[in-house]
């Protein structure tokens, strides 16, 4: 399979009825140690079976350049292993919004957050099981 390595405007989480229900609703959360995942079903159907909106926390980094960097790795890491995601969700016809914060309190390297990051996944697509 071609796999293309981009991260398009439409795979991008906006709009605030879509983000309120990300975090309201019956919400399920991966969590290891520094990143979180938050994910629910897509109610609505649309053209990509992943939304997804990245996120660091103003109160552990104050300074908008230190979150702007982190936000930066966790949206390459996403755009490097989405492929990931993306097959088990097609091949089931799942449709899900995805928030991805880092909520360590020191900055840490790019391999460390990769790492992680796949791990993660690991258990998202057990979950969908």
């Amino acid at each position: 399979m071609d796999r293309r390595f981009f991260l398009r405007k439409s795979e991008r989480l906006h709009g605030k009825k879509s983000i309120q229900h990300l975090f309201t609703e019956e919400s399920r959360s991966i969590f290891i140690f520094p990143l979180r995942l938050v994910w629910v079903f897509n109610p609505e159907k649309t053209n990509e079976p992943v939304e997804v909106l990245f996120g660091a926390s103003k109160r552990k980094f104050r300074r908008a350049h230190e979150r702007n960097r982190i936000k930066r790795v966790l949206r390459e890491v996403y755009r490097k292993n989405a492929h990931l995601l993306r097959e088990p969700l097609i091949s089931k016809q799942k449709q899900v919004l995805l928030s991805i914060s880092y909520v360590g309190e020191k900055d840490i390297r790019s391999e460390q957050v990769e790492r992680i990051f796949l791990s993660i996944v690991d258990r998202f697509v057990a979950e969908l099981n």
